[in-house]
């Protein structure tokens, strides 16, 4: 960053009359990549209509500007930026982000759920420096200090949890390095939320979206059919590979990533949907995905939220969609209210199977 500036000059030293004046910090931030430069203008001074206390919270806004920068803050990506390497090393003297930063790194987890303890540590950092703990150290760190950190999240009570159980994730990692004592967020309480229903459609509902996704979208129709009869998650079908499946004997393994214990597991599939199975299977190679490009078998995996994406674009935001009286159906319900509405449709027992 460039030297900041701070307008008006005599900000310091002249009388009242600069309270009806807008005051302004700016400074050139320039990017790692040797980009363009970009012009930094900060004014949240000017809500102040006292001098002295002005004055005070512009030398605090002129100093939070400079330790985001030196922590690693990107003005233009309106983030933080850091370089973490797996031989980090971890000890209690770090800064504490960072410890969790390199924490991540080590633990052995899923990208997703790496994806989702990085989202909960960046949203924690943009207040570290608001209140003053930017120089406190993972061995230092007290609950009482990372409850405030928390308090001062604009999230809502659901998130607020997640990040709890986020953190409690890191915290393990960081007591096998000895970077702390203990577990300091697991006596921090977690809120209040409101359990909604999950929305279901209807029979009619159903049977309109399958009708409509058969005739128009056969590939997410026949992934959708396999999916409500495989009592699998899509996480798990899209890594299920060609030679994971035996069609023969009507069973395909695949691996169960969720909590703590990663497993194998065989599942069975039923006579409904072998057809299809069978379809994905012809031509395909050995190693390749049965669910890749175009929910097709292939060479790369895809990631779950591809289905989301298609229910939004394909049934969702749809007009096309119609009951059997020819009107517009509006559907609201997400992609497992299928799943959820075909389990309700069948006899106890065999819902029980699918639903493993």
């Amino acid at each position: 960053m460039s030297t900041p500036f701070i307008y008006p000059k005599n900000w310091k030293t002249g009388n009242s009359k600069l309270l009806s004046i807008n005051w302004r910090i700016q400074y050139y931030f320039y990017p790692p990549n040797k980009g363009k430069r970009k012009l930094v203008v900060v004014k949240g001074m000017n809500t102040i209509k006292n001098l002295t206390e002005r004055r005070k919270y512009t030398e605090k806004l002129l100093h939070d500007e400079i330790d985001n920068n030196l922590r690693g803050y990107n003005a233009i990506e309106k983030k933080y930026t850091h370089v973490i390497h797996q031989e980090d090393d971890l000890n209690p003297y770090l800064d504490f982000i960072l410890a969790y930063r390199i924490a991540i790194n080590k633990m052995r987890c899923t990208h997703a759920h790496r994806k989702n303890l990085l989202w909960c540590v960046n949203t924690l950092e943009k207040n570290v420096v608001n209140l003053g703990l930017q120089s406190v150290t993972i061995g230092q760190l007290k609950r009482k200090q990372l409850k405030r950190l928390f308090e001062s999240l604009d999230v809502t009570n659901y998130t607020y949890n997640k990040f709890l159980g986020f953190l409690s994730r890191i915290y393990n990692e960081l007591l096998e390095y000895e970077c702390c004592e203990i577990n300091i967020v697991r006596d921090i309480s977690k809120r209040k939320v409101i359990k909604k229903q999950r929305e279901i459609l209807s029979p009619d509902e159903h049977k309109a979206v399958m009708e409509y996704l058969h005739k128009n979208y056969y590939e997410f129709w026949r992934y959708a059919r396999i999916f409500l009869f495989s009592g699998a998650r899509s996480t798990e079908l899209f890594r299920v590979r060609v030679n994971d499946v035996d069609i023969d004997n009507q069973e395909y393994k695949t691996i169960i990533l969720k909590g703590s214990d990663p497993h194998e597991v065989t599942k069975v599939i039923i006579e409904e949907v072998v057809p299809l199975w069978r379809e994905l299977l012809k031509g395909a190679k050995p190693n390749d995905y049965l669910f890749s490009r175009g929910l097709k078998s292939g060479k790369e995996s895809i990631n779950s939220y591809q289905i989301t994406k298609r229910w939004l674009r394909l049934v969702k935001t749809s007009d096309k969609i119609k009951d059997s009286n020819g009107e517009v159906l509006n559907i609201t319900a997400d992609f497992y209210a299928l799943k959820h509405s075909f389990l309700d449709s069948l006899p106890e027992e065999t819902a029980m199977l699918i639903a493993s």
